[in-house]
This record gives C-alpha cells, structure tokens and sequence, in this order.
C-alpha cells in the first residue's frame, strides 16, 4: 500500500495496516504537524463542559475527528481540563 503523490501525507510513512471489523483494512500514518502544510484553522473560545467530541461534532458534523483539535493544539496539556476562555485552534479539514 503507498500514500498517493497528491496526498497531504505524501511524504511521510505509513506505520502499520489496522484491521477493520468488516474485514477491510485502515493504513496507520505517521507524521509531523510540520509535514501538513499551511492549514487554515478557526479560533474557538472554550466554555466550561465542552469536549472535543462536541466541538468535533460543531465544526466537523463527525463526533470522531475530536483527534485533529489536540494535533493544532500543542500547548494545552490536558485536554480533559481546559480552562474556559482559552483559545483553540480548530483546523479546517
């Protein structure tokens, strides 16, 4: 399996194949933030009991993507305990 030419992951590397339930498999990629190019992001203002899941949910329409918010947010520790107020980076994908 290769990443194609035009892919955003063209030059990094794929770590392992993970097996899907219906059979199919999914490939692992692994790469840098800085081998992703220029993205556009959006600022948000976190207010208290938001989740990434439900910010995934408002910019995405997809719970699952809550994974892309920590990768553009590299200063904040724990993401289970944000302060309200803080800015976060929300990238367009």
């Amino acid at each position: 399996m290769a990443i194609l030419s035009n892919s955003r992951y063209q030059l990094s590397s794929i770590g392992y194949l993970q097996k899907e339930l219906d059979g199919d498999t999914t490939p692992i990629v692994f790469y840098t933030p800085d081998e992703l190019g220029i993205v556009s992001y959006t600022m948000h203002t976190y207010v208290e009991r938001e989740t990434l899941h439900m910010l995934s949910w408002k910019y995405y329409n997809r719970p699952d993507f809550w994974w892309v918010i920590p990768e553009y947010n590299p200063e904040i520790v724990d993401f289970l305990n944000i302060e309200p107020g803080t800015q976060l980076r929300i990238p367009r994908v």
